[in-house]
């Protein structure tokens, strides 16, 4: 393990960083991190007015006090009201650190720093770098007896094989240490391992708590419904549900760093920044996805289905390959991260930080600026022509790949604060969301005021572009509800690929919203309501799937697709490869969405993939007082095999209006199994039994034989054991029972498959 610590910050200088501003004086990236790493801790500061003075000379005494400090002792004020050195008064700046490095209790063993022989200590005097790789190895614990009796050279080139000096183009004793050369030198102890202590690290003195093996994912430069304070990160396996609180705005070109979460000491315990682990990072270009691998610029990949896929465009949701792999798309930039024993730990593909400042635009207004003739016009993933512009559309234009990205994406809601000054706000909140305000969005806030009803313009990178009086302007507030906490906030997904997460609304009977399709409105008084849709229109014709057509339009690379098996059933989201037909029928299809250049970019299907269901066994349950309907609560209890285990649900029904009893059927996916809400209109779908057969008819765990054909079993299928009333994995059955009941959703000529195995 020594050696991985040994890594950890070996680049830590490139991606550590903070909210601290940038200096004005700093144009080298490297440095420019490092300073603001280094002033986040509260290590070394600048120099006042926004300036670092890198090329300055750094003094015995600036030294010894950030020395002092990078050991974690910021406090030292005890040590200030006497004096040890005649030329260092208890008046002078920097008494207290000097004292403390030769006093404190948990520093003078260390001996950081001395004085001379004629008892002075010199602090104006210029530090070397054979005097600063000394003190950088006595504060990592080591001695003489460790280094060598020979100073300074044994001292540099100890200091040179820890790795201390990366960076650092000095390599004379004698040479004056500039400030840059201090602060890089600093950051590279910060992570060396401490002499003796077996991954410890000096960055712990400096911070209350470390988060290992993080990834950043979203600041407010990626995700506008992020505070300034605010951030996404990868963690523990999982992404963070609630926004990590961070120390102001994390510097955007960190975004994808791997490694170590550096929280503070002072204030709310905000996270500081990330510290690399320097575990393998690898970055694609993806050319093409299937469902069993992915075609980059240099090889094929072939993920785990289980593998985790975090895609920035489908929100903060973290899925399995399997589950979303549809959503990557041609030109994405794909990174691979992986554990330190080699093994993949995550797939993403992370927001596109926009390079282009000032080249942001809405279409079709005063301060619209002219579309290069020899740029690929492209709206909402999709190549279109000048005519498909329409007024109000925001455009980004990309010089590195000669395209303007369009985006039609809006949100119409009550103003309802703007901080510092509503009329050039950075901060607005909009739904009792926070969002963060550009500069140049900013001045469209002028003639605004609050509690009017306006419209907010985002560009394809999902940033507010600009604010317009929703008389202007306003957005179709139409969307999919996903996800409903207490009966009193819901999570809508809008089809115009915005999202509006954990909002207060106002709705009777709001879990019967769940997994439908609703308008969002807002009152004068602020109040949020839902209004359920009926699912009526749609684009006629049929929907080729290899063609990306459905009738004479086309369909989105990036479309999102549902089913609804049953009518006012859940939509359940699904992805277009689980489609087997070459071309779904007319018939199926429900309901579209196109956006404002015709193209189609939400679809809602019948029940064309039997994969929108949970199947099982069902047994009805009435709970209460047989005496008394009302004091009677009714179930439909489900076991199901979950691929690797049996699981249990229950789903609340207003009454039981069929013997369920050990009945082989499928739910809609998308009710609820929370036992204070009831189902009102759930159905449940009988599966029809095929045959009978042994297990010669079984082709592995891929099919079996029937009298009626052959039928491709449900993925990860388990099966019903009745005598014990529990799943076991189809393995385990073939091995110890003869007869099988092979139950499916439709016959194998429409697609159906065997959804539920009965054994004995």
């Amino acid at each position: 393990m020594k050696k991985r610590f040994i890594s950890i910050l070996l680049s830590l200088l490139f991606v550590l960083s903070s909210a601290s501003a940038a200096f004005s004086d700093i144009s080298d990236t490297r440095l420019a991190q490092t300073a603001s790493v280094l002033d986040a801790l509260g290590i070394m500061q600048g120099m006042g007015n926004n300036r670092f003075d890198p090329n300055s000379s750094l003094t015995r005494a600036q030294f010894c006090k950030l020395a002092v400090t990078a050991l974690g002792f910021s406090d030292v004020s005890a040590y200030g009201s006497y004096t040890i050195f005649p030329d260092v008064k208890n008046t002078h700046w920097a008494a207290q650190y000097i004292n403390a490095a030769v006093r404190h209790p948990d520093l003078k063993e260390q001996a950081i720093i001395r004085g001379y022989a004629d008892g002075t200590f010199g602090p104006d005097k210029t530090v070397n770098f054979g005097e600063v790789c000394t003190m950088l190895l006595r504060m990592l614990g080591y001695s003489e007896a460790d280094v060598g009796p020979f100073w300074p050279a044994d001292y540099v080139a100890k200091a040179q094989s820890l790795g201390l000096t990366r960076n650092v183009s000095l390599t004379d004793a004698k040479s004056v240490v500039k400030r840059s050369d201090a602060a890089t030198m600093l950051l590279n102890t910060l992570g060396t391992p401490l002499k003796g202590n077996e991954g410890g690290l000096l960055l712990d003195r400096v911070a209350s708590a470390t988060i290992k093996d993080s990834i950043l994912l979203e600041t407010c430069d990626t995700d506008s419904e992020l505070g300034v304070d605010e951030a996404i990160f990868y963690e523990g396996g999982s992404v963070t549900e609630t926004p990590r609180k961070t120390a102001g705005t994390l510097d955007k070109s960190l975004i994808g760093v791997y490694g170590t979460i550096v929280i503070g000491k002072e204030g709310d315990k905000v996270a500081l920044g990330v510290v690399p682990n320097n575990n393998k990072v690898e970055t694609y270009t993806v050319r093409a996805v299937t469902a069993d691998g992915i075609q980059t610029d240099t090889q094929m990949l072939r993920p785990d289905r289980n593998a985790n896929l975090y895609v920035s465009s489908e929100g903060r949701k973290l899925g399995t390959f399997a589950e979303m792999w549809s959503s990557i798309q041609p030109g994405d930039t794909l990174t691979c991260y992986y554990n330190e024993y080699g093994t993949m730990e995550l797939m993403a593909v992370l927001p596109r930080i926009s390079t282009s400042s000032g080249r942001t635009f809405v279409y079709g207004v005063s301060t619209s600026i002219n579309i290069p003739e020899e740029y690929q016009i492209i709206k909402n993933g999709t190549v279109v022509d000048r005519t498909k512009l329409k007024k109000y559309d925001v455009v980004t234009l990309d010089a590195a790949n000669k395209q303007a990205l369009v985006s039609d994406a809006k949100l119409s809601g009550q103003y309802q604060s703007g901080t510092p000054t509503f009329s050039y706000p950075q901060t607005i909140t909009l739904f009792g969301k926070n969002f963060t305000i550009s500069d140049s969005a900013a001045a469209t806030f002028k003639d605004i005021k609050l509690k009017d009803f306006i419209t907010l313009l985002f560009d394809a990178d999902g940033n507010v572009a600009a604010a317009y009086p929703k008389s202007a302007i306003n957005a179709d507030m139409q969307g999919i509800v996903t996800d409903i906490k207490e009966n009193s906030s819901a999570t809508i997904a809008l089809f115009n690929g915005l999202t509006l997460r954990d909002i207060s609304v106002q709705a009777d009977e709001l879990t019967s919203m769940l997994g439908r399709v609703v308008t969002v409105g807002q009152s004068t008084n602020g109040s949020i309501y839902l209004t359920k849709r009926t699912l009526s229109g749609k684009v006629s014709g049929s929907w080729n799937i290899a063609e990306n057509k459905l009738g004479d339009r086309v369909v989105s690379p990036k479309v999102r697709v549902y089913e609804e098996v049953l009518s006012g059933a859940p939509l359940c989201a699904i992805n277009a490869s689980d489609i087997a037909l070459s071309t779904v029928p007319s018939q199926q299809i429900r309901y579209t969405v196109t956006d404002t250049a015709g193209t189609v970019t939400d679809i809602v299907l019948g029940d064309v993939t039997g994969e929108s269901w949970v199947y099982g066994i069902a047994n009805g349950e009435t709970i209460g007082d047989e005496s008394s309907d009302s004091d009677k609560t009714y179930f439909i209890k489900l076991k199901y095999w979950s691929g690797s285990a049996e699981t249990e649900v229950k789903y609340r029904v207003p009454v039981l209006t069929s013997t369920l009893n050990g009945t082989p059927v499928g739910i809609p996916k998308g009710y609820s199994t929370n036992k204070d809400i009831v189902n009102t209109s759930l159905s449940t779908q009988k599966l029809t039994l095929v045959d009978t057969v042994d297990v010669t008819a079984f082709d592995g765990s891929s099919g079996v034989k029937t009298k009626d054909g052959y039928y491709a079993l449900a993925s990860n299928i388990g099966v019903y054991i009745p005598a014990q009333g529990e799943f076991i994995s189809l393995q385990s059955a073939k091995s110890n029972y003869t007869s099988f009941r092979v139950y499916a959703n439709k016959t194998a000529e429409n697609g159906g498959k065997i959804r539920v195995i009965t054994a004995s």
